[in-house]
């Protein structure tokens, strides 16, 4: 089975104490998750740590204008297929401007959490999205 290391970055902006917007673009490629919402990211390279990979992912996907100084690893997550684990790393970052008028911002609630999505995400994300807001929802508090 092969292993594939994955970076994702998950924007974000106008976090009250009830839910917050994440910045999420349409997907397009022949695989499973085609046209689905979902966060920029990509495969870890040879000699990169995953938040480079993130950037460099942010940079080639949105715009090659955007960089960022840190962000906040999220843990990792696991998603196993018939072919491959992939392991996710996903990195929490503040908005930037230049993501306005590019993809869409969800507004994420932390009672419901991700369920009003399913169907609209792959699925490896709704863990990445509940825990983000349970993580969230303590910080605010």
């Amino acid at each position: 089975m092969k292993l594939l290391h994955v970076a994702i970055v998950l924007f974000y902006k106008e976090l009250t104490s009830e839910n917050v917007k994440l910045w999420v673009q349409v997907r397009f490629d022949d695989g499973p998750f085609h046209g689905l919402l979902e966060f920029p990211g990509g495969k870890i390279e040879a000699g990169e740590t995953p938040f480079a990979a993130g950037l460099r992912e942010v940079q080639e996907e949105v715009d090659s204008a955007i960089t960022y100084n840190e962000g906040k690893l999220l843990g990792h997550y696991e998603n196993l297929t018939a072919t491959k684990r992939i392991v996710l790393f996903p990195f929490l970052v503040e908005a930037n401007p230049i993501l306005e008028g590019k993809g869409e911002w969800l507004t994420i609630d932390f009672t419901t959490k991700s369920a009003p999505l399913t169907g609209k995400i792959p699925h490896p994300n709704h863990a990445i999205i509940d825990d983000l807001c349970r993580y969230l929802y303590d910080k605010h508090q």
